[in-house]
């Protein structure tokens, strides 16, 4: 059968894997659900019998499926702005999900149908716009109800010239939705979310803790602001949206000198810098990143478009990044 992949496991079972290429393809020809019933009375016409066993999500890892920040990277996609997608404890939530994120998740390799959570931390567009199409990919097409969408207030209800970023349409498609503000703790699955204070121009932005085997902490969008490290305190990992590099400012956006102040104090076994804005760009976010590990002491490197981080290996040892990215 062309576009079929057959495994062989044990217990002389066999699981097999339709091309994303060959649902889609068929999908166009003949819709999406059709395309579906067609492929199982096609595999059931060969003796095989489909069954989830590819759904299990097993490893720890962050996959970034965007790293830009600022009006002028993303519109002009210097960098993708796809937010990024965390893999844990059976779990794959994608957060901040923006300008692009279905195409990038496509090119980068991550199934959106195995989706369990989105999370949206605030109301600015370079975070949600790709957030119902995501949302419509995690429910299987819109087919059943399924997943958690998680967000800021302004994000999921609107309010202060914002609209929402998810529409009463796509919120029927979801298990369950929630908003959160600073202090308030919920789940997906085995993972604890807990919402953090920002100092950001959309007031209801939030920054986020994701309690698991390991702990990821991201700060958002925001400047830093005295006694913030405390809400990141356990954190083996944390990710910042770094806009501008050292000694250049911008109102309620972080540079490279805050993230020192915030790494330096919260100290994680890794630091990921990301979100960057022009200015970042031609400072060469490589070097900031070593300038910030060079300042705290703490592992800091910069986020690359389509970049994997594997969380499952402890404090990195020796030299290079191969313990870290895939």
């Amino acid at each position: 059968m062309q576009g079929v992949r057959i495994v062989y496991s044990s217990g002389a079972k066999f699981r097999v894997t339709w091309s994303a290429q060959t649902i889609s393809e068929m999908s166009g020809t003949l819709g999406f659900r059709r395309a579906i019933t067609f492929l199982k009375e096609r595999s059931n016409r060969f003796g095989i019998k489909l069954n989830n066993t590819g759904n299990k999500i097993s490893s720890m890892k962050i996959t970034f499926l965007g790293t830009a920040g600022g009006r002028i990277v993303i519109m002009t996609q210097i960098r993708a702005s796809g937010g990024f997608v965390l893999e844990m404890d059976n779990e794959l939530i994608h957060i901040d999900p923006g300008p692009g994120a279905l195409v990038r998740a496509k090119q980068y390799g991550v199934n959106l149908r195995k989706l369990t959570g989105v999370v949206v931390s605030h109301a600015h567009t370079d975070h949600y716009t790709d957030a119902e199409m995501v949302i419509e990919s995690m429910a299987q097409g819109a087919m059943k109800k399924r997943g958690v969408l998680i967000g800021s207030e302004f994000a999921i209800k609107g309010g202060d010239s914002y609209r929402p970023a998810v529409s009463p349409y796509h919120l029927k498609f979801l298990d369950r939705y929630e908003i959160l503000g600073p202090g308030n703790k919920t789940k997906i699955g085995k993972i604890e979310i807990e919402a953090t204070p920002t100092k950001h121009g959309e007031t209801k932005a939030l920054g986020l803790v994701f309690r698991g085997s390991k702990t990821l902490g991201y700060a958002g969008d925001g400047e830093y602001f005295e006694g913030q490290e405390k809400h990141f305190e356990g954190c083996d990992y944390l990710v910042l949206n770094v806009l501008r590099p050292k000694n250049v400012e911008w109102p309620e956006h972080m540079n490279s000198n805050q993230a020192v102040k915030l790494i330096g104090k919260v100290r994680p076994s890794l630091a990921v810098i990301q979100h960057f804005g022009m200015k970042m760009l031609k400072a060469k976010p490589e070097r900031e990143a070593k300038w910030i590990e060079k300042e705290t002491g703490v592992k800091t490197i910069a986020a690359r478009d389509g970049m994997t981080i594997d969380l499952g290996k402890g404090r990195p040892e020796g030299k290079g990044l191969e313990k870290w990215v895939k």
